[in-house]
């Protein structure tokens, strides 16, 4: 066998000189992202420590996904919607995560699977935002009001029996943190074209089910981000950041105050998402307060 012997340590190598006109170059990665050598950190032309201390994360989040610093109601209702979207109590993820550390993962191990349960009918922004996006382009293409699109569509899915994303909420049937969002959205001039798609569908949902179906707080955040500018998936990014705070919380707390393989016990047991095990009896707290 024949081997070529080097004192060079593995990264010790030189990169292979590059002539004009060749096909291939040192293999790199390719971002507009941010750049770093031994001496700097520059995100989207900002030097990392110029934006320390002089920018909020909400506006560091516009930043790092949308190339831009944001304007300051947008930074604001973005900073609205991390505050608003990042604790739910025990929900899918949050249940999750308390599963995994119970059966020993680490931190960041039980986080991801929590982060990993966040799907179609959970945490999702970017499906009603897609929706909404839908019913824009029906107006577009078929030349009618975006609120007779609405009632189509609202019509249509109820027809072919397929779910509405971002409205209806099985807790709450009608989300407390909805109002809140669209009502801020109204007051910093964000409500556009999509929070009226939104609440036109939710007006055509009286004529179809003979009931009111309340849009909910992912569908409320999908409406107003897609106003304020982000794409459907930049808003799944939001949310998976901003509860990603909340999955830690919970990790810690369970992994200090609780025992593992959590209800392991041979036992009829209320099941861990239901409102019977969410209200206030099992909550230890601080008491109601205001600020």
């Amino acid at each position: 066998m024949n081997e070529t012997l080097s004192n060079e340590k593995p990264g010790d190598e030189k990169p292979r000189d590059v002539k004009p006109g060749d096909a291939k170059k040192p293999f790199a990665w390719e971002t507009a992202i941010a750049w770093k050598n031994k001496d700097r950190i520059v995100i989207r032309g900002y030097d990392v420590n110029e934006l320390t201390g002089n920018v909020s994360f909400a506006d560091h989040f516009h930043l790092v996904l949308k190339g831009e610093l944001p304007t300051p109601e947008v930074a604001r209702m973005t900073d609205a919607i991390m505050v608003n979207m990042a604790e739910h109590a025990m929900s899918p993820s949050s249940a999750t995560v308390r599963f995994a550390t119970s059966g020993g993962a680490d931190l960041n191990a039980a986080v991801a699977a929590g982060v990993a349960t966040i799907g179609r009918l959970h945490g999702t922004a970017d499906r009603p935002a897609e929706m909404f996006r839908g019913v824009a382009d029906r107006a577009d293409r078929d030349g009618i009001p975006d609120a007779e699109a609405a009632a189509a569509i609202v019509a249509e899915m109820r027809a072919r029996r397929e779910r509405m994303p971002g409205f209806h909420h099985a807790q709450h049937i009608r989300d407390p943190r909805t109002e809140r969002l669209l009502g801020l959205s109204d007051e910093l001039g964000i409500s556009g074209r999509y929070v009226a798609i939104a609440r036109a569908m939710e007006d055509a949902t009286e004529d179809v089910f003979g009931r009111r179906v309340w849009l909910n707080g992912p569908g409320s955040m999908g409406c107003v981000g897609l106003d304020m500018g982000y794409e459907p998936l930049q808003l799944k990014a939001l949310f998976i950041v901003c509860r990603s705070l909340s999955l830690c919380a919970h990790s810690i707390e369970e992994s200090t105050r609780e025992k593992g393989w959590r209800a392991s016990a041979n036992s009829d047991m209320i099941q861990p998402l239901s409102l019977e095990m969410q209200g206030p009896d099992h909550y230890d707290g601080p008491a109601d307060r205001h600020l």
